[in-house]
């Protein structure tokens, strides 16, 4: 979901912004909302599910509570490792990797003017894991077995060892919020008040819209380098683009289509920067519902996807081909699907598997994605998945689209095959493994449950050696190719465009997919 998500969903995963006369940023609202010079707006087509971290496990609901909530432990820009934030330390105890202590930093103030307690801590995590939000984000949180607290230290108990816990308390779901604020069994809704410890306060949200924020004056960190935040939220990518040529947005982090970026980068004074990221695409195969709950089918589809395809006709090649959930580039990347079903479509090969399993043709298969979520490009990226698909007369395929609220709402409930991107909730090949195959953490609803995959997922989590961990995660990959429920396609770079005259973009385009807006300033 995404995303986050998106994980992010990829998380994942708002209704679609409803923007009233198309064209949010018009000059109507400068009076009241371009306070100052130094204020940014930010345009986006992304759209907000839930602000309430308990429910915030898709990217455009990320984004926006990054700015507002705050984590014991976070990735400084460029970061290699989490280092503490509302934690002053944090550590293993007793090296078995099931305990885990932090000591709640002091002196932070809540927007509400609350000050931070280990109770607070305890209640947020409590809270996630009893509501059991249905966009997963509970499942970060599947390993863990209770939270206590002694003064200023909150202890973590886990169920089993898991080496990357402090990775853990990087996510959406491990953000912190005041427990006099917070219920302990239902979310705040979007329109109440959100109280977080982040350098910006929320002052107005307005579904579809905008969301405006102003810098903390309590903050107990940094100040944010600009005089505040408002991000415009566009049901289209050409009604934002319109918006940055006019002036009406200062930058736009989200997501322009392939062609648009073209256009953008040949506007006078607007740059588009492009940073390493950890985004992907994948296809998700319900392995309970046919046609895909046959192996050989969904082989069959891993035979004939055209990743190149996608990545240079329809992306010109701002992304990548991508042969494993888990990104090129970090640590125990396997282009698994690459050694089980070659670099490039085969039809021969795609006939084979069929044959051999005795599966009649063509295949009646139905493909979901949604049209705007993802970025306007969707559209043109499934028509060359049906294209390619459909090639040798294998498989017939028919698509099918809905927007992000009903898309989200029905997933591996109705679909049988369905479009999903992810962005990482902490950035560790662990992260692209246990949300999509462990059975007990799989957020996907397709029905995918292996003993080996469950076996070796946990011993990944609480091997000892970096090296001994790893060796899971491939063996993970080779797997999660062999039954191939969901289908990776490509990798993405992390992409900004910004007027000139904001500075500090390219400080925060790294692998944590993160717009660290605080960071930015504008002259």
């Amino acid at each position: 979901m995404n995303k986050r998500r998106t994980r992010w969903l990829v998380s994942i995963l708002a209704g679609s912004a409803l923007i009233a006369a198309a064209a949010v940023g018009t000059s109507a609202l400068a009076g009241s909302d371009r306070a100052t010079a130094g204020t940014i707006v930010d345009g986006t087509t992304d759209s907000v599910t839930n602000i309430d971290p308990a429910a915030n496990y898709d990217y455009g609901s990320n984004t926006l509570d990054q700015t507002i909530f705050q984590h014991l432990l976070e990735y400084k820009a460029g970061g290699k490792a989490p280092v503490p934030v509302l934690a002053t330390k944090c550590n293993f105890v007793g090296g078995q990797l099931t305990t885990y202590t932090c000591t709640v930093r002091k002196g932070v103030k809540f927007h509400n003017g609350d000050e931070l307690t280990a109770a607070d801590v305890k209640w947020s995590f409590d809270r996630v894991v009893k509501i059991k939000d249905s966009s997963g984000i509970y499942t970060l949180l599947s390993n863990l077995n209770s939270v206590t607290t002694s003064g200023d230290t909150v202890t973590f108990q886990l169920k089993n060892p898991q080496s990357t816990w402090p990775l853990i308390l990087t996510t959406g779901a491990a953000q912190i919020v005041p427990k006099s604020v917070y219920p302990a069994d239902k979310l705040v809704p979007n329109t109440s008040p959100q109280v977080g410890t982040g350098p910006y306060k929320l002052d107005r949200y307005t579904q579809g819209q905008q969301a405006v924020l102003t810098p903390f004056s309590d903050y107990w960190g940094d100040k944010p380098k600009n005089d505040g935040l408002i991000i415009r939220y566009y049901t289209k990518s050409s009604t934002m683009k319109l918006a940055l040529q006019k002036g009406d947005i200062d930058m736009a982090f989200r997501d322009f289509t392939p062609t648009e970026l073209q256009a953008v980068a040949k506007i006078k004074g607007v740059t588009v920067h492009k940073g390493a990221g950890a985004a992907i695409r994948y296809l998700v195969l319900n392995v309970t519902r046919a046609p895909t709950d046959n192996v050989a089918v969904r082989k069959a589809i891993a035979y004939l996807f055209p990743r190149s395809t996608i990545a240079q006709r329809v992306y010109h090649g701002n992304v990548q081909p991508l042969y494993s959930m888990v990104p090129a580039g970090l640590g125990g990347h396997l282009d698994a699907f690459k050694s089980v079903y070659g670099a490039a479509p085969s039809v021969a090969k795609a006939k084979a598997v069929l044959d051999k399993a005795g599966v009649s043709t063509p295949v009646d298969l139905e493909l979901w994605y949604t049209p705007s979520h993802y970025g306007d490009a969707s559209a043109d990226e499934f028509a060359e998945i049906q294209r390619g698909l459909q090639a040798g007369g294998l498989l017939k395929v028919t698509l099918k689209s809905a927007e992000w609220a009903q898309y989200s709402d029905a997933l591996g409930k109705q679909y049988g095959a369905f479009q999903l991107g992810w962005f990482p909730d902490y950035v560790d090949p662990e992260n692209y493994l246990l949300p999509f195959y462990d059975s007990g953490s799989n957020f996907t609803s397709n029905g995918y449950k292996s003993a080996k995959m469950d076996s070796l997922l946990k011993k990944e989590q609480g091997a000892e050696t970096p090296g001994l961990r790893l060796s899971y995660v491939k063996q993970a990959q080779t797997l999660a190719a062999q039954d191939a429920p969901i289908i990776p396609y490509w990798q993405g770079k992390m992409i900004a465009v910004a007027k000139n005259n904001v500075h500090g973009v390219p400080g925060t385009l790294d692998p944590t997919f993160i717009m660290r807006f605080w960071l930015l300033s504008k002259s």
